[in-house]
C-alpha cells in the first residue's frame, strides 16, 4: 500500500486527488469514506480478475455502488505469445456494467495507452 496526491482538471475545475494504495479486502471503514476505487487486474491473468470481481462485490456489500464513482483497469503490458491475453474486454465490461457510474479502461504502461485517462 501506498499514499499519493495528484492534481487534475476536470471541466476547468481543479482537484486534489489523495490516493490511497490498498491491498488486500475492504473493509466498513475503507467503503464508508471512499469517493472513488479503482479496481486494477492483469488481463493476462485470470486469478487477478477474479480477486477483483470478489473485492468489487465485497464494496458492494458494504457501501452500494450508487454513491462512489468506481473504475475497473485492465493492464496489458506483459502480453505476448508466451503470456497471452485471458480476460477478454466483453467479461470486464460486463462486470463494469453491473454497477453503476463505473468505467472500464484497459492500459498500458510501455505504449501510453490510458494512462493519463
Amino acid at each position: 500500500g501506498g499514499q499519493f496526491k495528484r492534481e487534475v482538471t476536470v471541466d476547468g475545475q481543479s482537484h486534489l486527488l489523495l490516493i490511497r494504495e490498498e491491498a488486500g479486502a475492504p473493509d466498513a471503514q475503507f467503503a464508508s469514506w471512499a469517493d472513488a476505487v479503482i479496481f486494477v487486474f492483469s488481463l493476462e491473468s485470470e486469478s487477478s480478475f477474479e480477486e477483483v470481481t470478489q473485492l468489487h462485490a465485497l464494496f458492494s456489500d458494504l457501501r452500494g455502488t450508487s454513491d462512489a464513482a468506481l473504475a475497473l483497469v485492465g493492464t496489458q503490458d506483459k502480453i505476448s505469445s508466451s503470456s497471452p491475453r485471458v480476460v477478454e474486454d466483453a467479461r470486464a465490461r460486463a462486470l463494469c456494467g453491473d454497477a453503476r457510474r463505473c468505467l472500464y479502461y484497459e492500459t498500458c504502461a510501455t505504449y501510453g495507452l490510458n494512462v493519463d485517462r
